[in-house]
């Protein structure tokens, strides 16, 4: 450990000394028993965090959005003025309609908490609370101020991290959103372009399809030129390939037994560092432009169907990423791995706003969106003793508090 002293190390001891995995698996088990899906979270499942809090000790706020949605926001002062750290982590969830496990049981083995929400992200937000009440319990000095902050919608239900930014109540300096790494710290996450590509076809009857034009072909011959870009095939030796996904395709006609005349086929496209919207957008543009001069029977067009966004990233050697490597080392006795997050994340938004902010959080995000969702609860408890560890050496004090 190249920069915690001894004192910050002892600290960090004596708070997650105070971590109770029972009570951490608990609170994640309460989490994904109430359901939260993304655009109709409900009060529910702010109400059992606020009163978790409370009955800790910690001022929580309930940010009410909606007449059916709210954020939450707590916050420990310090003892002296300094970094002000934000605990950050979505409270809403996909929907969990196929589900092959029952998706609000909370069921639990003793090693693995299974349900929706159970890995994106309810059981970090369980252990960044716990991080936070280990803190508040434990009485260790620390200068600034640790804050906790989830927000509703970030699943595509309408985002409202924004509510929780200035001007809302949360001014932070440095943040960590725990999003599922297994437990890798990462210093920045992709971009994203989601979008549609929309082929017209001319309809004919099927006996004589030779005479039209059949907008599924074209959608199947359109798809590949998507993948092949260039700009989406350049490796990074962080995040390697950008991940494109044609996740959704339906065409026909609206009459039987013909040839179809429209098919629309969406496109999930993850950006790495390096490779801009704009460019991506260049390429696509070029790539079907070609495709059309080609096939002049082929009528295609793209359009967004979500706010485009650039992948972000902080320096690997940012003395924020040295500090939460050494304190995650520290509870661990093993240096974490290094690396970028796959997906997008409010890491997005908070290093835009220049916020030096990374990613840790428990399970992979393989389970993320899973039929049968679930997540290593060992790693939720390190996971907590991670961000108390991160919390006490980012802010960590430059002198004892007085005697009472």
């Amino acid at each position: 450990m190249r920069r915690l002293d001894p004192l910050t190390r002892d600290r960090v001891a004596k708070a997650v000394r105070l971590i109770d995995p029972d009570d951490v698996i608990r609170l994640a088990r309460r989490l994904v028993q109430i359901p939260s899906i993304s655009g109709h979270e409900g009060h529910a499942i702010v109400a059992l965090m606020a009163e978790w809090l409370r009955a800790a000790g910690i001022d929580a706020v309930v940010q009410d959005l909606d007449p059916d949605r709210a954020n939450i926001y707590a916050r420990i002062a310090g003892n002296e003025p300094g970094p002000k750290l934000l605990l950050n982590g979505h409270l809403d969830t996909v929907p969990a309609d196929g589900m092959s496990i029952d998706p609000f049981a909370g069921a639990f083995d003793g090693h693995r908490l299974s349900g929706r929400g159970a890995v994106d992200m309810k059981s970090a937000l369980a252990a960044q609370m716990a991080a936070l009440k280990a803190i508040r319990q434990s009485g260790v000095p620390f200068d600034g101020e640790l804050w906790f902050g989830s927000e509703v919608g970030e699943e595509g239900g309408g985002w409202r991290l924004d509510a929780l930014l200035p001007p809302g109540p949360i001014d932070c300096d440095l943040a960590v959103v725990g999003e599922p790494t297994e437990l890798q710290l990462c210093f920045g996450c992709r971009g994203g372009l989601h979008f549609v590509l929309e082929t017209t076809g001319v309809t004919t009857h099927s006996g004589m399809a030779e005479r039209g034009v059949n907008a599924i072909l074209a959608a199947a011959r359109c798809i590949p030129i998507i993948y092949e870009l260039p700009c989406l095939n350049e490796r990074d030796p962080v995040w390697g390939r950008c991940a494109v996904n044609v996740q959704d395709i339906r065409g026909g006609g609206l009459v039987d037994r013909s040839v179809p005349d429209h098919c629309v086929a969406t496109f999930d496209v993850r950006l790495n560092p390096g490779t801009s919207v704009e460019r991506a957008r260049i390429e696509l543009d070029a790539a079907l432009e070609n495709a059309r001069a080609a096939d002049p029977t082929l009528r295609v067009a793209w359009r967004l169907i979500a706010p485009a966004k650039d992948a972000v990233s902080i320096d690997p050697s940012h003395p924020f990423v040295l500090d939460a490597l050494d304190a995650i080392e520290c509870v661990t006795a093993s240096p974490p791995r290094l690396g970028g997050f796959p997906g997008g994340c409010s890491a997005i938004e908070l290093i835009r706003r220049g916020v030096p902010t990374v990613i840790y959080g428990p399970g992979s995000v393989a389970q993320a969106h899973s039929s049968n969702e679930w997540v290593d609860t060992d790693q939720v408890i390190t996971a907590a003793a991670g961000y108390v560890a991160i919390a006490l050496a980012s802010m960590r004090a430059r002198r004892e508090p007085p005697e009472p």
